[in-house]
């Protein structure tokens, strides 16, 4: 979303036609309104205020409902953007404008809302009307904003190739206005974003380090500033400069502390989030992402219900159009099933992939958090017992709890205790049978103390005893990265590679492979 947040800037900060008999004082309020967007969304609502829209002509109307609608996007209020957007003036004055300004705006609102092919069908539409946007002058650089809208759209498809040369059209179709100059930082800043996806970080850096020289002499456009140091966050990030990386973010967070772009602050939080789990910081990850999440869910909430008040538009829209013409009848069934079938795919598939991303670092942190006090228990063994070779661990069934004295669970505890501290647990033999004979208890008191206190059963218990004593060895002992995981799993008493590699998973988060690679790196 937020390499696309600069799009919203269309059709308002050129001129017009603002001769169709519209005050200085209103023309002053506008470009006001518009700048103050890069300081805060909030300023440019209470300018806006103080025009009655009514009384403008049409032109004026339309620029004042797009910054309105950018405002609101940049603070995340997705619903009131796309309101303000598709606003019923705008409808009412289509027959005597045509349809490119309503055409524009709801192409900006699909790819806010992440419904890109939509967006795309759109702009490219408009891309085709090229020489009709030239002579009816609708902005001195509407046709350039096209171009990056494009860009935008094949950059979130990966599809390179195309959002350059989109981009290359862009810079191209650019006069030399204040808007044009705007313009053109903002196509460096997709450029930044496109070396940085291809993973080429010098020429990344060239472009942030120029758009940081252009923006030094204009220091109330704090929100540009912001997404540019995010970029900079980012490739460092890459360049595994966590602590650098940082400093960038927090330095962008603080630029727009007091203002409220909610979803570029949410981006950074992620970041910083990002860096600080490298940097096994678990304190200030924790601190990150809960600001993310919360950011997050909040946003994913409104961008919900921004769909759902899109979808009565939309059909509000394409009942327009049969008006205006009956042959479009069957298309536009096709497209607004299209997006009803992409508004709840997307919808199904985000929440999805986030509660999949949410439960795999979960999981790395509490694997952490325990290998830390698995170390601790290992330092303070005395002696180590030679494994065993042996099988598989017998499974478990849990019964109904027992009635166990205090001192016998005491006895039994103390046992376990020094059970993790040793080695037995890699013996395939050790079942829980075999564990209870050792301990001198029965297999129902065994089971009954690990579930109450160990809060799992015994296979589970026994695994990730297992999975816990290797990756300390991978941790502590680097002859251990370049061993097979077949020998890891032989090692930590497992009876096949498949099964070690599902139960590390399950205990870390991440693959036996992966975790390998990122201690290599890290020795490196």
């Amino acid at each position: 979303m937020f390499r696309l947040i600069f799009l919203w800037i269309v059709l308002f900060s050129g001129v017009i036609s603002t001769s169709a008999q519209s005050s200085p004082e209103t023309l002053q309020l506008l470009d006001k309104a518009y700048k103050s967007l890069y300081e805060n969304p909030d300023n440019a609502l209470q300018i806006l205020q103080n025009i009655d829209k009514n009384k403008e002509p049409e032109v004026i109307q339309q620029r004042l409902q797009l910054i309105l609608a950018r405002s609101y996007n940049l603070k995340g209020d997705y619903t009131t953007s796309v309101d303000q957007s598709n606003e019923k003036n705008l409808k009412h004055n289509r027959r005597e404008s045509g349809s490119f300004y309503l055409d524009f705006a709801l192409a900006q609102q699909y790819q806010s809302l992440r419904l890109y092919k939509q967006s795309i069908r759109i702009s490219q539409d408009l891309v085709s009307q090229s020489s009709k946007i030239k002579s009816k002058h609708y902005s001195e650089n509407i046709l350039a904003q096209i171009y990056q809208l494009n860009c935008a759209n094949f950059m979130v498809q990966k599809n390179w190739k195309k959002a350059e040369e989109n981009l290359k059209l862009s810079n191209y179709s650019l006069k030399e206005t204040n808007e044009g100059q705007l313009i053109l930082i903002e196509n460096k800043i997709y450029q930044t974003i496109i070396y940085i996806s291809k993973n080429q970080l010098d020429k990344a850096e060239k472009i942030t380090s120029e758009i940081s020289e252009t923006l030094s002499k204009t220091p109330q456009y704090i929100y540009l500033k912001a997404y540019n140091l995010d970029n900079i966050g980012r490739i460092n990030f890459l360049r595994k400069d966590y602590k650098t990386s940082s400093e960038n973010l927090k330095q962008a967070l603080d630029l727009i502390e007091k203002s409220s772009f909610l979803p570029l602050k949410n981006k950074i939080n992620e970041h910083l989030s990002k860096n600080y789990l490298a940097l096994k910081n678990e304190s200030l990850y924790q601190k990150f992402y809960s600001n993310y999440k919360e950011g997050n869910d909040k946003l994913d909430q409104n961008r919900k219900e921004a769909i759902r008040h899109l979808i009565l538009l939309n059909d509000q829209y394409e009942n327009q159009r049969l008006e205006d013409s009956e042959s479009a009848f069957v298309k536009n069934i096709i497209v607004v099933s299209g997006i009803c079938f992409l508004i709840v795919l997307s919808i199904f598939l985000f929440n999805f992939f986030e509660k999949k991303k949410s439960e795999s670092i979960q999981k790395q942190i509490d694997f952490y958090a325990k290998q830390q006090e698995f170390t601790r228990k290992l330092n303070e063994k005395e002696t180590l017992e030679t494994p065993k070779i042996i099988e598989k661990p017998e499974p478990e069934i849990t019964k109904k709890p027992l009635h166990i004295s205090k001192e016998k669970e005491n006895d039994i505890l103390a046992r376990l205790e020094e059970f993790e501290k040793s080695e037995k647990f890699l013996n395939r033999e050790m079942s829980l049978a075999v564990l209870a004979g050792q301990m001198e208890t029965n297999t129902k008191y065994l089971s009954e103390i690990i579930n109450k206190y160990k809060e799992k059963n015994y296979n589970n218990y026994i695994n990730e005893l297992r999975i816990n004593y290797i990756a300390y060895l991978l941790k502590t002992e680097p002859v251990y990265l370049s061993y097979k995981v077949s020998y890891l799993a032989e090692k930590a008493g497992f009876s096949s590679h498949s099964s070690f590699a599902t139960v590390f998973k399950s205990v870390t988060g991440i693959s036996p492979n992966t975790y390998i690679q990122q201690l290599a790196q890290n020795k490196k």
